[in-house]
């Protein structure tokens, strides 16, 4: 590091500073884990001092990283931070205690990237960011943020000689939550759902025993869940121009649910179907209620599947199904179209208005008048095509030049962006918005290169080899200045 005397003298001076620091009163919330460059932190108005690794960081501390030099930053949830060069970001408050979870950021200048801890995960509206365009709501997540003042952005975007790619996941989204939902994806991680979070391919979702969630899918097609069900999305593939490659597999496994189809439906009826422990069903283009109870239960769905509580696991050991057990069986009735049963032996067309009863993987279905007394208002949950949903859900923005805003991208989880104009844009694995510095959110097709390809790394890549380089940053691309070491 090419570094002349002055500046030596200054850092000597600096790194003194501290020592005669009267004893900062703030709260302490956590530490910082690494340092390149200078970071300085400053709790109201005391004199700004120099932060280094294993030094503590309080509520209401700002803290400010140097133009060539980044830091990571640890709070006592397990939340860890890159903070970028140039970054100022203050600690608002954070509190870890169980009851009390919250945490509030600021981002003034820069940006960084995020794994969250477990106060999002306990309470997902507790963790929160806010910047002059947006606050951002974090919910259990691994994203990144970065507030673009200039033409920075759009010249880091060009450099990286990278395309933007479509790479989201979502195939559907929450769109009407009343109680709790949650969900099992891939590799059995459970996550509580909220209105506006991401669905994907594979997940197992589950409503509470007094609960129900509306599911929009991108292909148009509503599912709604009643109290104490639980569905899986086996297969969901929508692609508009090929549609011999459409695909819907749904596994039923209790409780009730009530369908409206999409395009996928519509554009090849034989890809739809839903699977449950006693029939196969085709689908016509249709609209249809199901309802499970004994015999048709898939016995190793679970009532709740947040495990990690203790309610949840008495719930899953103690509670029946919602619906009674008298005539245990699957219930049908059909509100639209028509529905075909697959059953061993078999098939049976179910017309609109006609329901059917089937009792177990070995019978018949049987044309019933209706559904029982206690399945009729299906707990309260309403047809999906009775609840309005918002057409921006899965649409978003081609634009290719970055204008100045808040970029922010998701790697794994659920954010949820409010702009100044009031609208929020709920984002998934793969999943990008933009908030201008004039106040309009969008959504991004695409998260954009110079975040995908950031040559900042994420708390979870500072390996200690990194640690041991001199300047990370001049193999990295960020240009040819050398570290600077100088207190701002």
């Amino acid at each position: 590091m090419d570094i002349k005397k002055p500046f030596i003298r200054s850092l000597i001076l600096a790194s003194l500073v501290p020592l005669s620091f009267p004893v900062v009163a703030a709260t302490e919330v956590g530490k910082v884990t690494f340092a390149r460059g200078v970071l300085t932190g400053q709790v109201g108005n005391d004199s700004p001092r120099i932060l280094g690794k294993g030094l503590p960081l309080h509520n209401g501390e700002t803290l400010n990283t140097g133009s060539t030099g980044f830091a990571v930053i640890g709070l006592d949830d397990g939340t860890r931070m890159t903070l970028r060069p140039n970054t100022s970001f203050k600690i608002v408050n954070v509190d870890a205690r169980k009851g009390k979870e919250n945490a509030f950021m600021r981002l003034f200048r820069g940006g960084f990237r995020a794994i969250t801890g477990f106060i999002s995960k306990r309470s997902p509206d507790a963790f929160r960011v806010g910047t002059t365009v947006a606050t951002i709501g974090i919910r259990g997540t691994d994203f990144d943020a970065r507030l673009c003042e200039g033409t920075e952005c759009n010249e880091e975007n060009k450099s990286t000689g990278k395309k933007a790619q479509k790479e989201s996941k979502v195939i559907g989204r929450v769109a009407l939550l009343r109680g709790r939902a949650s969900a099992v994806g891939v590799g059995d991680k459970s996550r509580r759902l909220t209105t506006g979070a991401a669905i994907y391919e594979q997940d197992q979702l589950q409503t509470g025993i007094k609960s129900f969630a509306v599911i929009a899918f991108n292909d148009k097609s509503r599912v709604t869940m009643s109290p104490g069900t639980a569905f899986k999305i086996q297969e969901h593939h929508y692609k508009p121009k090929v549609p011999d490659e459409n695909n819907a597999f749904f596994r039923f496994l209790r409780g009730g649910l009530r369908f409206v189809t999409g395009a996928i439906g519509r554009l090849n009826k034989k890809s739809f179907r839903v699977a449950t422990p006693t029939a196969t069903i085709g689908i016509r283009g249709t609209g249809f209620d199901l309802a499970c109870e004994g015999e048709c239960v898939d016995k190793t769905a679970a009532l709740n599947p947040l495990r990690e509580t203790t309610i949840s696991k008495l719930l899953n050991y103690f509670l029946k199904p919602v619906y009674a057990v008298s005539g245990s069986g699957m219930y049908a009735r059909v509100w639209s179209g028509a529905i075909e049963f697959q059953f061993q032996g078999g098939k049976l067309l179910l017309e609109n208005g006609k329901a059917a009863f089937l009792k177990n993987g070995y019978s018949k279905p049987l044309i019933i008048p209706g559904f029982p007394v206690h399945l009729r208002n299906m707990g309260g949950a309403p047809r999906p095509d009775n609840v309005e949903i918002k057409d921006d859900l899965f649409s978003g923005s081609d634009q290719q030049n970055m204008d100045p805003g808040l970029y922010v991208n998701v790697r794994e989880g659920d954010v949820a962006v409010r702009g100044l104009d009031g609208k929020t844009i709920n984002l998934g694995k793969g999943e990008a918005s933009l908030s201008s510095l004039v106040g309009a959110t969008v959504r991004l097709n695409f998260v954009p290169p110079f975040q995908k390809f950031d040559k900042v790394p994420a708390p979870n890549q500072v390996t200690p080899q990194m640690k041991e380089m001199l300047n990370p940053f001049g193999d990295q691309g960020l240009g040819k200045k050398k570290l600077e070491c100088r207190l701002q």
